[in-house]
C-alpha cells in the first residue's frame, strides 16, 4: 500500500500546512539538516573535511618554519603559507565529500526511493550543496583558528569580508563540480577515485603541494584557467598586508564562479536518480569472491545436459589462484582505482622531474629517485589503501562472514589479494620505468629491475599487512579508505616521496614507516651504475609484515570475543526497531 504524501511527511518534524503539504523551504531546511548530520557522523567526510587541511597546515609549518620575516610588524612565514591550507580545505571539504555522498545514495537506491517522496529534486541537490558548504566553512574556520593561535597568523581588517565571500564562492564552486562528477561517473567507486585523484593532481599543478620550483609556463597558464589556482592567489593576496592590489579580485572570483556555474549546468543535465545497469550489481568483489566458491561437483547442470563427472575437491593452491584471479578482475573492472594507482604516479613523475630539472641528488639521477618515490606511492595505494578499503567493505557486507563457512581460509584470501596487488605493483613499476626512459632518459640495469621486483614484493606484503590491520582497527567501513589515504598522505611527506630535503627529525620519523624503505630499496636497486641491496630497508619491511600480521591476528581474537558478547543486544535492538517501524506504519495506514 502506498502512503499519501501527507502521511509520509508526518513524524519527520517537517511543518505541514492545512492541506497536509510541506513547504518547499521547510523541505530544503530539513534535507540540509539531514545531510549535515549524515556528513558529520560519517568519518569519511570528517577525514577529508577536517583531517587533511589540518595535517597539511602542520606539514607546511614543519617544512617552511615560522620565523619572523619583518621584525617591525612581527609577520611570520606562515602568514603566506596559511592560504594554501585554506584553499586545500575548500577543495577537499567539498569536492570528494559531496561527490561520494551523491554517488553512494544513487548506488544504494536512496535517490530512487526519494524520487517517490514529496521531496523535489532541486531540494535534494540544494540540500547537499548547503550542508557541504556549511561543513566546509566550519573546516576552513577551524584551520584559520589553528593558524591564528598556533602560528600567530593575522587577517587584515579590510580583508575579512572579501575572505568570507571568496571562501564561500570556492566552496560552492567545488560542491557543484562534485555533483557534476558524481552525475557522470559510472559508480561510487569510480567517483571516489576520480574526485580524490583530480583533487591531488589539481593541488599539484595549482601550487598547493609544490614547495619551491616553478611550473612550465604552459602548465601555469592551464592552472590559471582552473578554479583552484585563482582561489589560492586570491587568498594569498588577502593575507599579504604589503600587497597593494585591491582586496576584491574580480577576475579570480569570476573564474571561480564560472566553474561553479558550469558544474551546476552539467549536474542538471546529467543527474541520474537510478544507477546504471552495470552499477546495480552487488559489487564486483562479492561476485568474484563468490564465483570461486562453487564446487563443480555441486553446481546444478542445465536441463538436458549430461551429468558432470566427479571431480576432486579444489586444493589450497587452486583456491588461492581463484582468489588471485577474482581480485585481479575486480581491479581491472574499476578503472578509477587504476587511474589513482597508475596514472597519478606517472603524471607526478613527469611534473616533479620537470619542476626539479635534471641533475643528480646524492649521486643518483633525479629522474631515478623520483621514479622510485612515485612507485612507492603507487604500491602504497594498491597494497595499503585498497586492501584496507576492500577488507572493511567486505566485512560490512557480511562477505567475510559467509566465506568462513566455505573451504576458503583467511590465509588463502589474503594470499590471493596480495598476489593481485603485487602484479599491479609490478605494472606500476614497469610503466614508470618505460615513461622515465622515453621522456627523461632514465637508465637502469636488468639486475636492478629484478632486484626492484623483489623489493616491490616485500613492500606489497608489508603494506598489505598494514592495510589489513587498519581495516580491523577502524570500526566504520566507509572511513577505512579515507583514513588509509590520510595516513598514506602523511607517510609520503615524511618519507621523502613528495617533498625532499625536510628536517632531519622529520626524515628520522619517516624512516620508521614502511613506505620510506620501499622508496629506498627501489632507489638503490635502480641505480644506473648497478644495483645495491638495501638490506636494512628489506629487514624493516619484513619486520613490518610480521608485526602487522601478528597485531591483526591478536586484534581479531580480542574483538571477536567482544562482538560475540554484544551480539544478543544487537539482535534485540534490531527486533525492537522492526517492531517500532511496523507500529508506525500501521498507525499511518489507519489515518
Amino acid at each position: 500500500m502506498t502512503l499519501p504524501p501527507e502521511a509520509s511527511a508526518r513524524g519527520t518534524g517537517i511543518p505541514l500546512d492545512d492541506a497536509g503539504r510541506a513547504g518547499s523551504l521547510d523541505l530544503l531546511v530539513h534535507r540540509s539538516a539531514h545531510v549535515f548530520r549524515s556528513l558529520w557522523r560519517a568519518r569519511t567526510a570528517f577525514v577529508f573535511t577536517f583531517g587533511l587541511p589540518l595535517v597539511w597546515l602542520v606539514l607546511i609549518g614543519i617544512l617552511a618554519g615560522n620565523e619572523v620575516i619583518d621584525p617591525s610588524t612581527g609577520l611570520r612565514v606562515m602568514q603566506y603559507a596559511t592560504p594554501t591550507a585554506l584553499a586545500m580545505g575548500c577543495l577537499f571539504a567539498t569536492l570528494p565529500s559531496i561527490a561520494i555522498g551523491v554517488a553512494e545514495d544513487r548506488e544504494r537506491l536512496v535517490l530512487k526511493r526519494l524520487r517517490g517522496t514529496p521531496l523535489p529534486g532541486w531540494a535534494y541537490v540544494a540540500g547537499q550543496l548547503v550542508a557541504v558548504t556549511v561543513l566546509g566553512a566550519a573546516a576552513v574556520a577551524v584551520v584559520l583558528a589553528v593558524a591564528v593561535v598556533a602560528y600567530r597568523v593575522t587577517v587584515p581588517a579590510d580583508a575579512v569580508l572579501p575572505l568570507i565571500v571568496t571562501v564561500l564562492a570556492g566552496l560552492a564552486s567545488f560542491s557543484a563540480l562534485g555533483i557534476a562528477i558524481a552525475s557522470l561517473a559510472p559508480s561510487a567507486r569510480a567517483t571516489e577515485a576520480l574526485t580524490v585523484g583530480a583533487a591531488v593532481v589539481l593541488s599539484f599543478i595549482s601550487g598547493v603541494f609544490v614547495i619551491g620550483g616553478a611550473l612550465p609556463q604552459w602548465l601555469d597558464d592551464l592552472a590559471w584557467m582552473l578554479p583552484l589556482k585563482p582561489l589560492v592567489d586570491s587568498l594569498q593576496e588577502l593575507f599579504d598586508p604589503f600587497d597593494d592590489a585591491p582586496v576584491w579580485n574580480v577576475r579570480n572570483l569570476a573564474i571561480i564562479t564560472a566553474w561553479g556555474a558550469a558544474g551546476a549546468i552539467v549536474a542538471a543535465l546529467a543527474f541520474r536518480w537510478e544507477p546504471r545497469l552495470r552499477s546495480r550489481r552487488r559489487g564486483a568483489d562479492s561476485a568474484d569472491a563468490a564465483s570461486v566458491l562453487v564446487h563443480p561437483a555441486t553446481a546444478r547442470a542445465p536441463l538436458g545436459a549430461p551429468a558432470p563427472r566427479e571431480r576432486r575437491p579444489p586444493t589450497s593452491a587452486s583456491r588461492t589462484a581463484g582468489q588471485f584471479a577474482a581480485a585481479l578482475r575486480s581491479t581491472v573492472r574499476r578503472p578509477g582505482d587504476l587511474f589513482f594507482a597508475v596514472a597519478i604516479p606517472v603524471a607526478l613523475l613527469w611534473l616533479l622531474v620537470t619542476l626539479q630539472g635534471g641533475g643528480e641528488r646524492d649521486g643518483v639521477p633525479i629522474v631515478t629517485s623520483t621514479a622510485a618515490a612515485m612507485c612507492a606511492w603507487g604500491v602504497g595505494v594498491v597494497a595499503f589503501m585498497n586492501t584496507a578499503d576492500w577488507v572493511a567493505r567486505a566485512s560490512e557486507r557480511g562477505l567475510l562472514t559467509r566465506l568462513r563457512g566455505t573451504p576458503l581460509s583467511t590465509a588463502e584470501i589474503g594470499a590471493g589479494r596480495t598476489l593481485a596487488a603485487l602484479v599491479v605493483g609490478w605494472a606500476i613499476a614497469a610503466t614508470l620505468l618505460v615513461v622515465g626512459a622515453l621522456a627523461f632518459d632514465l637508465r637502469t640495469t636488468a639486475a636492478g629491475v629484478a632486484l626492484g621486483a623483489g623489493v616491490i614484493a616485500l613492500g606489497v606484503t608489508a603494506l598489505a599487512a598494514c592495510g589489513l590491520l587498519l581495516a580491523t582497527a577502524v570500526p566504520d567501513a566507509r572511513a577505512a579508505g579515507a583514513v588509509a589515504l590520510m595516513i598514506l598522505f602523511v607517510m609520503a611527506f615524511f618519507s621523502d616521496v613528495f617533498v625532499v630535503g625536510g628536517p632531519d627529525w622529520m626524515r628520522a620519523i619517516g624512516n620508521l614507516f614502511p613506505l620510506a624503505h620501499v622508496r629506498v630499496g627501489l632507489l638503490e636497486a635502480w641505480r644506473p651504475d648497478g644495483p645495491v641491496v638495501a638490506w636494512w630497508s628489506l629487514a624493516i619491511l619484513a619486520a613490518w609484515a610480521v608485526g602487522a600480521a601478528g597485531a591483526t591476528w591478536l586484534l581479531v581474537r580480542l574483538r571477536g570475543a567482544a562482538w560475540s558478547a554484544t551480539a544478543p543486544r544487537r539482535a534485540r535492538r534490531v527486533v525492537e526497531s522492526a517492531a517500532t517501524a511496523r507500529g508506525d506504519l500501521s498507525r499511518a495506514r489507519r489515518r
